[in-house]
């Protein structure tokens, strides 16, 4: 398993796992990040090289210009997304990840691993 994030402060015990001195504030932090749609998408499609705003249209099936658009936003604003114009005729904007949003990659890897062992409920 590959994590280089630094976990928020914990207390630990020597007889217990380490846990979140306010696990609360930490999940509503991880919901304000990544809890939209779209957003763990963008974000692993921008793990292997910045991409242009219609490259990751094209990536994400289902995805409106303006959601896209809003997203991107977000994620700027977030710290884990930086917009760099490229050029200025045509105008050609692109995206890549900031180092925070590129450390959320082993926590991706675990999310898409634990569903493919446990994937969805087939009595769902």
């Amino acid at each position: 398993m590959r994590s280089n994030l630094q976990r928020p402060a914990v207390e630990t015990d020597r007889r217990s796992q380490p846990r979140f001195v306010d696990p609360s504030a930490a999940f509503e932090t991880i919901q304000t990040i990544t809890g939209r749609k779209w957003h763990l998408r963008i974000v692993y499609h921008l793990l292997d090289e910045p991409k242009g705003f219609s490259d990751l249209k094209s990536a994400l099936d289902g995805v409106s210009g303006k959601m896209l658009s809003e997203s991107l936003s977000t994620l700027d604003r977030e710290g884990l997304v930086n917009r760099t114009v490229v050029s200025d005729q045509p105008v050609r904007v692109e995206y890549a990840l900031t180092e925070r949003g590129a450390a959320l990659e082993p926590a991706l890897d675990d999310l898409i691993d634990w569903t493919e062992t446990y994937g969805p409920r087939e009595d769902a």
